[in-house]
């Protein structure tokens, strides 16, 4: 995809079948979406002035002369305010539109993935997480909404809040370094501070909220939160393909395997497992990290390169 139609695409300037042929262009490789939205951080609106009207007559002319240019300088003021006027306002629409346009990246199993939103903001999305955000920040707060595993550095604007929105809660920073985790399917929600504050908003039930202090974490127990301290910080170290093995099932254990080696794990018996200390590196894959948990629990696995199927027996 040629990156002059990208950039027509994000001002709001392609024509209806480039914009056809840059939605198929994101269909075709999920790491497009990344790029589209490296291209949008980097576009900015562009400053607008009135244009400069040049003085059209000389000195040694006539009078007769003179007025009439004098004249007819007045009208192209006018008709250059009216033209800048009307290029305002559809500068203004066409932000308004950019600002409306929502994003979506979403990480395929086995796959990890890092971008800069157009604040500056900072986000690692974990494998088989969808992040959605308006491809300018245009409104009074900066929203996104997610469904899986993120790790945000918000860049600061106390005039705009930062809000994730998720299935349970929504979390609001107040300042900035933070772990969300949201899978609705499995009615999972956590918030991990590291650094600044946020708040956390229960959405299931009304009117109840935290404030977290660094190195606090909130979890939904029920439909209600729940904090404590973060205990394990091996467990947020997957932004660097890190997955930490210490304090899961083997369900647990299985249910992240899935997602970060990107294969679809059968149970036909779930073995007990307690590990003391231990994490693996996703690059050493799916084979290698089973052997490892052979260690600590009795199983057998079985798999299936067609399929891209483990059966645990």
């Amino acid at each position: 995809m040629e990156k002059e139609t990208l950039y027509r695409y994000v001002k709001c300037q392609a024509t209806p079948e480039e914009e056809l042929s840059v939605l198929d262009w994101l269909d075709a490789d999920p790491e497009h979406a990344a790029l589209l939205a490296e291209i949008q951080r980097q576009y900015e609106t562009v400053a607008l002035s009135a244009p400069v009207i040049n003085e059209l007559y000389e000195k040694d002319r006539s009078t007769h002369r003179l007025g009439a240019v004098r004249r007819w300088a007045s009208v192209a003021a006018i008709i250059a305010l009216l033209l800048f006027s009307g290029y305002y306002f559809l500068e203004a629409r066409r932000v308004t539109r950019q600002g409306e346009r929502m994003l979506a990246i979403e990480v395929p199993k086995g796959q990890y993935i890092n971008l800069t939103l157009q604040d500056g903001t900072l986000v690692w999305l974990n494998a088989g997480t969808t992040l959605r955000y308006p491809a300018l920040f245009t409104g009074p707060e900066r929203r996104v909404e997610i469904e899986g595993e993120a790790r945000f550095e918000v860049t600061h604007d106390a005039a705009r809040p930062f809000v994730v929105g998720t299935y349970a809660c929504d979390v609001e920073v107040l300042g900035t370094k933070f772990n969300v985790s949201a899978d609705s399917e499995r009615q999972i929600f956590s918030t991990a501070l590291f650094e600044g504050r946020v708040a956390v908003n229960n959405r299931l039930v009304a009117g109840e909220r935290v404030v977290l202090a660094p190195n606090d974490v909130v979890t939904l127990r029920g439909n209600h939160l729940s904090v404590g301290r973060v205990g394990n910080a091996d467990e947020y170290l997957w932004t660097e393909g890190i997955i930490n093995l210490t304090g899961h099932s083997f369900s647990e254990l299985m249910a992240r395997f899935e997602r970060a080696f990107g294969v679809t794990i059968r149970l036909e018996r779930i073995p007990s497992i307690r590990i003391g200390q231990g994490k693996i590196r996703q690059s050493i894959g799916i084979d290698n990290a089973l052997q490892v948990l052979q260690q600590f629990a009795e199983f057998e696995y079985e798999k299936d390169e067609q399929s891209n199927t483990i059966t645990i027996r």
